[in-house]
């Protein structure tokens, strides 16, 4: 909790959150009205998380549209609010970096992204692994309570005050993973970090939300994309019909594509 209620920690939080811009939430506050007076509205918010009086303001509901044409909801909370989920983010990410998260997953992780997945990728092709079980989550984010998914991170954080103040940030929104929060990627690798634990003896890269085993046989490779389903079962999710495939000697590059 030290690493939420201290006006420093939270004024980093806001310069990160001011880096990345982006709309005012439902109090129509701007990241230019919030750098008025930011010192003292930094203390306020760090006397009320001391206190235990602070909780989330309501979200502004929208609908984005990706540049594939996809249309899925998303919310925009206040400032303030993004400010106090920041800092949450900055204190738990450590946490899931040391307990969590495998060294062979990539994706919303600092230094890891589509780059290193493609370097660890190729690492296992030129082995002369050239079956692949390509493997794309459904509806990662959907679904869960903040019940739930305050529990998946009490595996591993045991601040009673940090959790409460967790669990109200998750409770108003339309569900906890919900696109546009600050937590929501730091979310998504919570919850397939479940499923990685189960995943071991198998040479796996995941990128976000798609694992890649690399196998020798086509058998081989049908067996992985079989343990991966069951894994995904047991934490409540599955592999997109539509997305996942056994593939023979594909080109790392070819991985790991946004709407591949």
């Amino acid at each position: 909790m030290s690493f939420l209620v201290d006006p420093r920690h939270l004024r980093r939080a806001a310069n990160v959150c001011m880096r990345r811009g982006g709309s005012a939430g439902a109090d129509g506050v701007s990241w230019a009205q919030f750098r008025v007076g930011m010192p003292g509205r930094l203390e306020a918010l760090a006397q009320q998380l001391r206190a235990g009086t602070w909780s989330p303001s309501p979200v502004r509901e929208v609908e984005i549209t990706a540049y594939t044409g996809k249309v899925f909801p998303a919310v925009i909370p206040t400032t303030a609010d993004r400010v106090v989920q920041r800092a949450m983010r900055n204190a738990i990410e450590p946490v899931l970096e040391r307990r969590a998260l495998a060294n062979w997953v990539s994706g919303y992780r600092a230094g890891r992204n589509r780059i290193t997945a493609l370097r660890d990728a190729q690492r296992h092709l030129g082995t002369g692994r050239q079956w692949v079980a390509d493997v794309d989550v459904r509806q990662t984010s959907a679904g869960s309570s903040a019940e739930e998914v305050t529990g998946w991170l009490a595996e591993h954080v045991a601040d009673g005050p940090f959790l409460r103040c967790f669990r109200s940030v998750l409770e108003p929104l339309p569900y906890p993973i919900v696109p546009g929060t600050a937590l929501a990627p730091l979310l998504i690798n919570l919850r397939l970090s479940r499923v990685d634990a189960l995943l071991t003896g198998h040479r796996v890269v995941r990128f976000a939300d798609n694992y890649c085993f690399f196998c020798s046989t086509e058998t081989e490779a049908r067996q992985a994309m079989a343990a991966v389903s069951r894994a995904l079962a047991e934490c409540g999710l599955e592999p997109h019909p539509g997305k996942s495939q056994i593939r023979d000697g594909v080109n790392a590059e070819d991985l790991f594509l946004i709407a591949g």
